[in-house]
This record gives C-alpha cells, structure tokens and sequence, in this order.
C-alpha cells in the first residue's frame, strides 16, 4: 500500500522563479588580496537602484586529443562579464567606483590614467514564491558607463546608465562569487538578514 502523500501547507518552502532584481551594492576593497592574505572590504553601499543586469560566465576550456580522440576536456568558469542598468548613479557614487579624479572646483575629470578601484558586487534576484537570490562578486572593475540622451517629446522617455565590468577570481582562496537563497532549508537567517551589511565570507573551519 503506497504511502499518504502530504499536503503542501502555507508554510513550506516551494521553488520559485525570477522575476526582479533589488537594489545593487557595493563595496570597495580597502586591501587588496594576495596568495597569502584576504581582501578587507569597506560597508556595501548602495550603487543605485536596477533596472536590469546581464551576468555572463566567461570559461577557460582545454581539451587533449589522443588516439583520434578526446581524452580529456575540461570548461572552468575564469571570470564574470557585468551589465549593470541603473536608473540613476549619484554623482559621488561614479567618481567612487569609477577612480576619477576632482579639481578644487568639484569638476570630476575623466583621464586615459584613471584607475578604477576593486570592489564586491552585491545583488538580489526576487522569486515569486516570496524569497530571493542573494549574490555576491567578490572582485572586480566597472567601467565608465554608456550614456544616452534623447529629447523631450509628448511623452517624456527617461534615460539609464549602463556600467559594465568583470569580476575575476580572488587571489586568496580562488573565489568569484557566493550565493544563497533565502527560505532554503540549510541556509542561516543571518546570512539572509545582513547580506547587504558586510561582503559575505565563508566562516572560518578552525
């Protein structure tokens, strides 16, 4: 005799599926990483609200032929192409992110040697079961963004920035990025609660 299924209540946990995005943060990194040491991250701060974001893993691949044949093929992610929408970056927000400099007369100034500093991303994705994705990239450059402009007509039509970037793995442990969902069975509520306080990091096995 099979055995009673249960009835799904209100409560329990159902997959969901993307439907928006939050608000992105980010945070700079006040050292850098390197072989032996992690980064330190400033507090996230908010980059501006999304209107819509492209993340694209870009792989190294290697194949060894032998005998006529493969013998072994392998496709590691290497690191994240960003397209980032905004509605509106504040002024002192691009200058921040972006490296460029400022004259005493608050001018911002755009030069072939400004150097865009590196910096977590940190994002979330809405599901429509009432919980979301919760991204971080944990290094990378955005680059100066692609600016439209267009008249005034009958009806007024907004202009977006869009920023790219990458994000390339972390010199210390190797990582580009984390995730978690809130909801899913295993995942703390504190990760979900101060997601966007502090760049997330694995805790400590010692």
């Amino acid at each position: 005799m099979m055995p009673k299924r249960k009835k799904e209540g209100k409560n329990m946990y159902s997959e969901g599926y993307v439907y928006g995005v939050t608000d992105v943060y980010y945070a700079l990194m006040t050292t850098e990483d390197t072989v032996a040491s992690a980064p330190v991250y400033a507090s996230p701060a908010v980059l501006g609200k999304d209107i819509g974001l492209t993340i694209t893993p870009v792989y190294k691949e290697n194949k060894v032929y032998a005998s006529n044949y493969a013998t072994r093929m392998e496709k590691r992610v290497d690191h994240y192409n960003v397209s980032l929408n905004i509605d509106h970056v504040p002024f002192d927000t691009i200058q921040a992110v972006l490296g460029r400099t400022t004259d005493s007369k608050g001018v911002q100034h755009i030069v072939g040697g400004n150097q865009a500093p590196y910096l977590a991303l940190i994002f979330a994705l809405t599901l429509d079961n009432n919980q979301k994705e919760l991204y971080v990239l944990y290094k990378g450059k955005l680059s100066e963004p692609t600016i439209n402009g267009a008249t005034d007509g009958e009806t007024t039509s907004y202009q977006h920035p869009t920023l790219e970037g990458y994000f390339i793995r972390r010199m210390n442990d190797d990582k580009l990025a984390a995730m978690a969902e809130s909801g899913k069975a295993g995942v703390d509520a504190t990760v979900v609660t101060t997601w966007f306080s502090d760049v997330y990091e694995e805790p400590s096995s010692t």
